[in-house]
């Protein structure tokens, strides 16, 4: 009777449905619109397997749950942030803590109900439904009621905590979303931070986990990466902690707080801090990515401007005034800068030793070079099984620390830029190292070729290398055939479905690839041909994108060259100079300081003759088998002249390719010296 007089007092429930009752109603029919009538209406020809009904309009579902519960957190506190309203809620015969509970309940209500209500609906809808366009079970809808449910709840608490401690409903609204892109933010530009000053940092998997970090940016990925158990689990511990730190808060919160920016002394000095600092990431971070190739003082001025600025204004909400100098404004300042100054400045400190370590070969289990691999499982984004990719051959885990341990004692300038990464140094490395603990040790380093020539060599002609880099373990699985094109042009191809040829063409190319030396590996021409293999699917789920495996043949394959010949099948692929009209030759000077190009063979620019300048055409036989013989692949660049050449063919497609100034002969020299 003292829990229904009290705890749950009738008239301030029908108070609150009949004033905040709209937002459950409304988060009831945006939740039918958006998952029962979508999955009742939609059509396909061939149902789709899903494992989570977020692949099907999840994004719209998750929006919902991170707005509308926001809204009735607001509204149902309302009266804690206006003066009126506070006194008056506060006067009635009702202790805080049955106030809060009755108001929770109310929330609860508004928006676990709809979410029920739907689930409900859903499970009608699949058991009536006779051509459904997606394939589930009646886990995925239990599955996603508890998804809906935790992240609701998270989403309500968090913003009912954060009310205890801001007294304007505007700034709480503010605060609450601040609050769940911090993570992002901070992992963000602490990346770049880290990026810029640390000479090693691994930062490639920052985009992949920055999405399981903030529930709003789960939004754009929730169709694609799936809910897991450790997520959700997370969120539930969140939203019950929130529950008696909201019932402490609330019991200290003083009536006069209500309309103050801030309600607690002890949080002042948090909330200053925290703006500041996430002022100081943002300043140091978009002034490091504006910032002129190779000036490192724009990080640090960015630094201090977000830090100064985002003081200014802390102190400026918090006193709800712009008049906000005192003498003791400049000394909290100072102190303030020092702490942020440190959080920056100790991890990447020599002293910590993060830059220079090198694990002792003893150490080391095994080495992987490169990143991460993912691949789409009934729709679904999950990461590739790489322990195949380790190596544990002392030859190249020796080669590996080598190479590592004349990076770290180099004295170059080897700190790349992070926004254009790899602009300066033209050689890519990223070390998995397996230590023989259990952990994974990763570093990764943009390095000029020239400089570490030697190692390079050493551990780039290793087999163990060429089998992952060339990913000539495929070539160890059956396969159904290949299809083999042409790089010049792309109607010239022939396939080999024999499976005694298909034996042949896979062990020759296995072996031309791992024969293939380092000069070879970092040639600048283009290939002779590529080669796809077709395999079995393994997955019959008929939504699930086939993986491709493409080859490069090179002109240096001679195995296979040969082998190519011997099968009438190298002429099919070739492409003759009498079949060839004419060449048009078209200059074109890229001059873009500060911003990588990518060179490609463009045929808008010579067909819509871009540059404006004079082409010159030629049918000189001895020009155009130069021409067919070699061609300059894709690079990138800031400053260069190349020449954009078309091929007029008697037949079929034209072609086009391009040559660097240098790339050409005398006799092509001749022809241009006018241009």
């Amino acid at each position: 009777m003292i829990f229904n007089r009290l705890f749950c007092n009738r008239g301030i429930l029908i108070q609150n449905f009949r004033q905040h009752g709209w937002i459950g109603i409304l988060y009831l029919i945006t939740l039918l619109f958006s998952l029962p009538l979508y999955i009742a209406t939609e059509y396909r020809d061939v149902p789709q397997q899903i494992t989570s009904l977020f692949q099907a309009n999840g994004e719209v579902q998750i929006l919902f749950a991170i707005t509308l519960p926001v809204a009735a957190g607001i509204f149902l506190f309302r009266y804690v942030q206006s003066g009126a309203p506070s006194d008056l809620f506060h006067s009635l015969p009702l202790r805080r803590k049955h106030l809060l509970t009755v108001n929770l309940l109310t929330g609860f209500a508004m928006i676990l109900l709809p979410i029920w209500i739907t689930t409900a609906i859903t499970g009608w809808v699949w058991a009536v439904l006779d051509q459904p366009a997606f394939l589930f079970d009646g886990s995925t809808i239990w599955m996603w009621g508890l998804s809906m449910s935790i992240y609701s709840l998270f989403m309500f608490m968090l913003t009912v905590a954060v009310g205890m401690c801001i007294g304007q409903s505007v700034l709480q609204g503010l605060t609450v979303y601040a609050l769940v892109l911090l993570p992002v933010v901070v992992w963000f530009i602490m990346s770049l931070h880290f990026q810029h000053y640390l000479l090693g940092y691994a930062f490639e998997e920052v985009g992949f986990n920055a999405e399981k970090l903030s529930l709003v940016l789960r939004v754009g990925s929730i169709s694609n990466l799936p809910v897991i158990r450790q997520e959700l689990i997370i969120y539930a511990i969140f939203a019950i902690l929130f529950i008696p730190l909201t019932y402490v808060l609330y019991a200290k919160r003083q009536v006069e707080s209500a309309t103050q920016a801030v309600t607690f002394k002890l949080i002042k000095p948090i909330f200053r801090f925290g703006l500041m600092f996430t002022l100081v990431l943002i300043g140091g971070g978009y002034f490091t990515m504006i910032a002129p190739r190779g000036s490192a003082g724009w990080g640090i001025f960015g630094y201090i401007l977000g830090g100064i600025v985002g003081y200014i204004v802390a102190e400026m909400i918090i006193r709800k005034t712009w008049l906000i100098w005192s003498s003791r404004l400049l000394p909290k300042l100072i102190l303030y800068g020092i702490i942020a100054g440190l959080i920056l400045y100790v991890p990447i400190a020599d002293w910590n030793g993060y830059a220079a370590r090198v694990p002792e070969m003893s150490k080391v289990n095994s080495i992987k070079l490169g990143g991460e691999s993912y691949t789409y499982s009934n729709g679904v984004r999950q990461k590739k099984d790489d322990t195949h990719l380790y190596s544990n051959d002392p030859e190249y885990v020796e080669a590996v620390i080598a190479l590592h341990q004349k990076i770290v004692d180099s004295d170059l300038p080897l700190l790349d830029d992070p926004i254009n990464t790899g602009m300066r140094n033209d050689e890519s490395i990223l070390i998995n190292y397996k230590l023989d603990n259990g952990k994974v040790m990763k570093r990764k380093y943009y390095i000029p070729e020239a400089e570490f020539h030697q190692e390079l060599m050493a551990l780039k002609q290793s087999q163990d290398y060429k089998r992952v880099a060339f990913e000539t373990y495929k070539l160890d699985e059956d396969a159904l055939s290949f299809g083999i094109r042409s790089a010049i042009s792309s109607y010239r191809k022939v396939y080999i479905s024999n499976p005694e040829q298909v034996r042949e063409f896979k062990a020759l190319l296995k072996q031309d690839i791992l024969d293939q030396t380092y000069e070879e590996q970092r040639s600048p021409w283009q290939s002779f041909a590529y080669a796809e293999m077709n395999q079995d699917s393994s997955s019959k789920e008929p939504f699930q994108p086939k993986e491709m495996w493409n080859f490069e043949i090179k002109p240096s394959y001679d195995r296979v060259l040969v082998w190519l010949k011997e099968n009438k099948l190298y002429d099919q692929l070739l492409v003759q100079a009498d079949e060839i009209v004419s060449a048009q030759f078209a200059k074109q000077e890229i001059n873009s300081p500060g911003s990588l190009q990518w060179a490609t063979p463009q045929p808008e620019y010579i067909d819509g003759n871009l540059s404006g300048n004079k082409q010159i055409a030629t049918k000189n036989k001895e020009i155009i088998s130069d021409l067919l013989k070699r061609q300059r692949s894709g690079y990138l660049t800031e400053k260069d002249t190349i020449y954009q050449i078309k091929l007029n063919v008697t037949r079929g497609e034209n072609i086009y390719m391009m040559l660097k100034e240098e790339d050409l002969t005398e006799e092509m020299k001749a022809i241009l010296v006018n241009q």
